[in-house]
Formats: C-alpha cells, sequence, structure tokens
C-alpha cells in the first residue's frame, strides 16, 4: 500500500497507488489514486476527491483547459470460422491514443472529446498604434501573474483536417490542409477569422509590455524598457543557496527585500530543487536519495518530521 501523511494532523490514508502531482487545476496540484477498482483526483492542498473513470496518461495545462490523453482498445471482433466450421482466432485489437479537452476546475467535465492529435494555441495580438505621447496607465492584479492567459483561438489538428475554435471552445470553421505547420496554420487562422495572432500569449514571464514614451528634454520618442523593467509587479519564488558554511537553505523570496528560510540542510546533504514536479530531492553520501514534494506558493514541505533529522534538515 501507498501512504499519505498529513504534516499537520499526522494523520495517514492508505491507498493501493499514489502518483504525486499529476494535474493542476486552478493552480492546485492532484494526485491520481487507485483504490478498490476506483480511481479518482486528490488534492494534495484539501481533502477534495474527483472522480476519474479513463486512465489519463498524460495533462497539461492550456489556458482555461486541460488536454489529456488515454488510451483505448480496438473492439473485439470474431475472427469467424474456416470452411470446416472450427473458430479462427480474433484479429489482433491494437491500442489507439485519444485526445480530450477537459474543464480546468473542479467538475473536470469533458469538453471535447477524440478527434485531434495535436494543438496549438493562438493569442491575438494587438495592432500597432501611432503614439500620441499619451501616457496610459494599466492595472493588474498581482495574482493573475500566477495564471496562464487563457489562448483567444485554438486549432485542434489530426493529419490534414483541422478544427479552429473560439476561447469558449465552439467551433469556428473545419479545414483541410496538408503539411500545414504551426506557421501555415496561424497564417490560414489569421486570414480566416482577418486579425493577427501570436502563438504565444502576450503575457509572458509575469510581465506587460509598457508602450514607449517621449522623452520631453529630447523631443523624440525613446524606448523605456529599462524603466518600466523596474516597475514589473514582482513575483513571489522559491530557490535554494548554498551558504558558507556549507549548509543549504530552502526559502521563499516574498518580496524584493523579504526572503523567508523554509529549512536548512546540513553540508553533508546535497539539496536538489525540481520546480516542474515541486520535489526537492535530498542525497547524502554512502545513503539512499530522499525524494519529497512541497507547496508550489507557500513552500511547505510535504515531509513527516520522523525523517527531518535523519536527512540533516531544519525547519526555520
Amino acid at each position: 500500500m501507498d501512504i499519505i501523511f498529513n504534516t499537520k494532523t499526522g494523520a495517514k490514508q492508505l491507498y493501493e497507488t499514489i502518483f504525486s502531482n499529476q494535474v493542476q487545476i486552478k493552480g492546485v496540484p492532484y494526485s491520481i489514486i487507485s483504490n478498490k477498482g476506483k480511481k479518482f483526483l486528490l488534492s494534495e492542498e484539501t481533502d477534495k476527491t474527483i472522480p476519474i473513470t479513463r486512465d489519463y496518461n498524460d495533462f497539461k495545462t492550456v489556458g482555461q483547459y486541460i488536454i489529456a490523453d488515454y488510451d483505448e482498445q480496438e473492439p473485439f471482433v470474431s475472427g469467424g470460422t474456416d470452411k470446416n466450421g472450427i473458430p479462427l482466432p480474433p484479429k489482433i485489437r491494437k491500442i489507439k491514443t485519444h485526445f480530450v479537452v477537459l474543464a480546468n476546475d473542479e467538475s473536470f467535465k469533458t469538453i471535447l472529446d477524440r478527434g485531434f492529435d495535436k494543438y496549438l494555441p493562438l493569442y491575438q495580438t494587438e495592432e500597432q498604434q501611432e503614439d500620441d505621447g499619451i501616457v496610459k496607465m494599466v492595472s493588474v492584479k498581482l495574482e493573475d501573474f500566477n495564471k496562464k492567459p487563457n489562448f483567444d483561438y485554438i486549432v485542434l489538428s489530426q493529419g490534414n483536417n483541422h478544427k479552429l475554435y473560439n476561447a469558449k471552445m465552439v467551433l469556428v470553421k473545419g479545414f483541410v490542409l496538408a503539411n500545414a505547420d504551426d506557421e501555415k496554420l496561424k497564417a490560414f487562422a489569421e486570414k480566416l477569422i482577418k486579425v493577427n495572432f501570436s502563438t504565444k500569449a502576450n503575457r509572458e514571464g509575469g510581465f506587460v509590455s509598457v508602450p514607449p514614451m517621449i522623452d520631453p528634454s529630447m523631443g523624440k520618442v525613446k524606448n523605456s524598457y529599462e524603466e518600466s523593467e523596474e516597475k514589473k509587479p514582482f513575483k513571489p519564488y522559491l530557490y535554494i543557496k548554498k551558504l558558507e558554511s556549507g549548509n543549504t537553505i530552502f526559502a521563499l523570496q516574498e518580496t524584493e527585500q523579504i526572503s523567508k528560510r523554509i529549512f536548512e540542510a546540513k553540508a553533508t546533504s546535497t539539496v536538489k530543487l525540481y520546480e516542474q514536479g515541486n520535489e526537492i530531492t535530498i542525497k547524502i553520501d554512502g545513503k539512499e536519495d530522499s525524494k519529497f514534494n512541497y507547496n508550489p506558493i507557500t513552500g511547505e514541505i510535504y515531509l513527516p518530521k520522523a525523517y527531518l533529522e535523519e536527512l540533516g534538515i531544519t525547519l526555520i
């Protein structure tokens, strides 16, 4: 049995299999749990569960949706009989991979099933306007920088057949285009909708581009990227750092000035941070590597206290 420990209450739950941090729903990581013939998603922050009826292989967050894939075996077809009436072996049932669009919320409902094996999100770009010398202020919520921007349109493809959907996953038009790469699909969609598209979101890396400003002393337009970069909203992040003592800290940079240490590991422990899976690995010579997860927002580590001393970790 696999076991989940609640590091706050000390409670434990036993399941047949646990695959941690398999999908993030609205930024919350969920594990896939198998137990007594049933499968469901279990929140790694609360006790919320979401039933699932398929064995999904992989999940990709695409804006406000999740694109997943699953395998399905072809239906059984009898092999018939030979001329003497003796049953022949059935045909080999091939396994096909299908793709599905799911809602990125706790309903996890199916929006679109099958019919594609590739996808291309498209983001509408603003038209370039002549600068009028007026400074425009835009209010941006800091929490919005933790969200992936939703696409304006998306192309779902299978072979030479393509379908263009809008941001609400309503079909706009289906079309046939042979040997189409991303650029060809983008160009076709631009011609179809009569707007300019980019295959990358307008907001990349947590900042919004700022228009050029007038320099009164020079009397001409200059690009003030240097000034705007200082004004972009700060995005908290987690990091590890080796101290002069040889110890390693795991910390949360809450603001540009404030850093909160979460734990400190002895010099005999090598600490590795893997952001993609929200994992930390501890390596100690002569011992088996240890791995545990952490909360990607707060940095709280999911590790029973009994293991802290063995791994040379001190909570701060």
